[in-house]
């Protein structure tokens, strides 16, 4: 009897634990996720991507991770580099997908330097790959947002809320192609930002965990029922 209690036992400890290691990792590492989603227009296309993406929409999310380590540099004062903290990428031109993220180099950057005036900025580079267009390929995604004033940010912390692009003077975004001086460039026109939930493979398996524990306490008033 002693025996059985203690197995029980030990299962339900095992499960919670498991439990416990899932929310504390896979939670706050999925939910400092943060998509970024925004549009625009073409402003100026380079190379032999003329005419074909001559004029028209942009449109597309980047996926950060907003807990991600900051690295700084002494050249760039008052400026925080997030390196690697893009983990998804999409770009589309006239609606149609041209650009996805791709394992290369990526970072985010924030700027809040009154050392350089005051200035604020909010950037992003990742590298890119996607649709064959002319003979040439997308090879890296840049947009950068820059307010002279420095009202925009209070530190160098990656925003989990968006920035209005009214407080930024100016906003730039830039597809690059394979080749020399094929490129697409333009403005932004809205952005958002919302947190990315919690993956469903995720959410299933600690609701199974839950189950485990559940019919691991059954099994226990059960075997507890039998012995009275």
């Amino acid at each position: 009897m002693q025996m059985m209690k203690r197995f029980f036992g030990k299962r339900l400890v095992v499960s919670a634990m498991a439990i416990s290691a899932l929310l504390s990792v896979a939670g706050p590492s999925e939910a400092s996720l943060v998509k970024f989603s925004f549009d625009g227009s073409i402003g100026e296309v380079g190379g032999v991507l003329f005419p074909t993406l001559g004029s028209g929409t942009m449109s597309g999310d980047i996926t950060f991770d907003s807990a991600a380590p900051s690295t700084s540099f002494p050249v760039f004062p008052g400026t925080e580099f997030y390196l690697g903290s893009i983990t998804g990428l999409t770009v589309k031109i006239n609606n149609v997908s041209v650009a996805s993220y791709a394992p290369g180099f990526n970072a985010m950057g924030v700027l809040n330097s009154p050392s350089l005036g005051g200035a604020d900025n909010f950037m992003a580079l990742s590298t890119v790959g996607g649709s064959v267009i002319n003979g040439v390929s997308p090879v890296s995604f840049f947009f950068g947002l820059n307010d002279p004033s420095g009202n925009v940010f209070n530190d160098h912390n990656l925003p989990t809320t968006p920035p209005s692009l009214s407080s930024f003077a100016s906003n730039q975004w830039r597809l690059d192609f394979s080749g020399t001086g094929n490129y697409v460039i333009g403005s932004l026109a809205h952005m958002t930002l919302t947190a990315v939930p919690l993956p469903a493979a995720v959410v299933l398996f600690g609701i199974g965990l839950v189950s485990l524990v559940g019919l691991g306490a059954g099994g226990l008033r059960n075997l507890r029922g039998s012995q009275a």
